[in-house]
């Protein structure tokens, strides 16, 4: 049998190295958990790789890394990978084979990407590799979470069972999503009609006006230069003005994909008020669940980690669960290595110092990950509420400038009307 070196820490939070001998090495990390050992790494004794034998997969960070940018990386939906997985393990329950389900998925597939990845995938089981094997083919369909935990279920002969939890994962993580899109949904809609509405009002309504105090001599008060000053931009040099705000867009974007920039962002996000606790959350919820799926499947902590940090959304949050994982292999509990980053919330750290000691991580992370669920749903629901009237609000602060800038000048012309008529 293959020989492995294996790092794992005890009850007392002892780290322990061992060679041992296991026929494959999720056989291997189920012995050791039975042993009360919480298995951080484990190294083929051939040098295969750093967290996991036939699991290490050393190339899949950097591609999915490479895949996130992809034009083929947003066309497959979470909502279709947690049918895919649901409809997988009620197939292969059922008793048919590993190539007809894919075969009956793929035929009845409308996602052409996801249809194209699933024949090639059947082509290579049909040519005798490993369902896994076949999809780290694809990184832009099937991530680095999905190809470890279905190799997983193929070493321990549940792979349906691996396929149901998934797809109880993807569709959490759908319902999460759909949760935020939901809060961001209205204020769009209002922000939209009020940009609508406002460039409607320099485009049509205070030309008028400034023709008519033209025509009048009016002496004009500084609010209603400066509105008519944004009418005429949009007006008459609309040629400079849409060119301009185009390419300020551009170069938003262009800076937002750069890795500086996305950094950047992504901590400024965190520390805006409203949005801030609301995506730190929403990344708790992510990383809790992510972590307790792999852990609980046989995934080795290391490698779970760094699996786990490519589903954040968020570089900061990515970057503070890789330094965590640097710590984690040179000796600290998981526990120390979170907290010490001074990012993630009290409870969540505390909360896993507490499966660390019992022996029971997993069952103690789902149990943050409701928790922060609930705290999201919450959070998205207070902060439509607070959205709601502050954009309306702002639009009628506006239109109330608006009138002002226009209706200054006429009661100026009225009162000197006025004092010609008296004289």
């Amino acid at each position: 049998m293959p020989l492995y070196t294996v790092t794992a820490r005890d009850a007392s939070g002892r780290t322990i190295n061992q060679v041992k001998d296991a026929p494959s090495v999720g056989d291997l990390v189920a012995e050791l958990r039975r042993s009360g050992l919480t298995v951080i790494g484990v190294k083929s004794e051939g040098g295969s790789g750093g967290g996991g034998g036939p699991m290490a997969a050393p190339t899949e960070a950097q591609a999915v890394a490479k895949s996130q940018g992809s034009i083929f990386a947003r066309k497959i939906k979470v909502s279709d990978m947690a049918a895919f997985c649901r409809q997988m393990s009620t197939m292969l329950r059922a008793g048919l084979s590993l190539l007809d389900s894919l075969e009956t998925i793929a035929a009845e597939m409308d996602n052409p990407v996801f249809k194209s990845a699933l024949e090639s995938v059947m082509t290579d089981v049909e040519a005798g590799s490993k369902l896994s094997d076949g999809m780290r083919k694809y990184p832009a369909v099937f991530n680095a979470l999905m190809c470890s935990m279905v190799e997983a279920g193929e070493v321990s002969g549940s792979l349906d069972t691996i396929l149901e939890q998934l797809g109880q994962f993807f569709k959490r993580r759908h319902k999460l999503q759909s949760q935020i899109k939901a809060a961001t949904a209205y204020p769009k809609f209002v922000g939209g009609f009020f940009i609508l509405i406002v460039t409607g009002i320099f485009t049509f309504l205070v030309p008028q006006f400034a023709d008519l105090f033209k025509q009048f001599g009016a002496d004009l008060p500084f609010l209603t230069k400066v509105l008519i000053l944004i009418s005429n931009a949009i007006v008459h040099y609309y040629w400079i003005t849409l060119p301009a705000l185009g390419g300020a867009v551009a170069a938003f974007i262009f800076w937002r994909r750069t890795p500086a920039g996305a950094a950047s962002w992504d901590r400024f996000i965190l520390k805006t008020p409203l949005f801030g606790p609301l995506v730190l959350k929403s990344g708790v919820s992510r990383f809790t669940m992510t972590l307790s799926t792999l852990i609980r499947n046989g995934i080795t902590l290391d490698q779970s980690l760094e699996i786990t940090s490519k589903t954040l959304g968020n570089i900061v949050l990515e970057q503070t669960v890789l330094d965590a994982r640097q710590k984690l292999i040179q000796g600290y509990s998981l526990y120390q290595a979170l907290s010490e980053s001074g990012v993630f919330p009290g409870l969540m750290t505390k909360m896993v110092r507490v499966g660390e000691d019992s022996g029971a991580l997993p069952d103690m992370l789902g149990d943050v990950t409701e928790y922060y669920e609930d705290e999201v749903s919450s959070q998205v629901q207070a902060i439509t509420s607070m959205i709601e009237p502050a954009l309306i609000v702002g639009l009628g602060c506006v239109v109330l400038v608006v009138i002002l800038g226009i209706y200054l000048p006429i009661f100026g012309l009225s009162r000197a009307a006025a004092k010609a008529s008296a004289k």
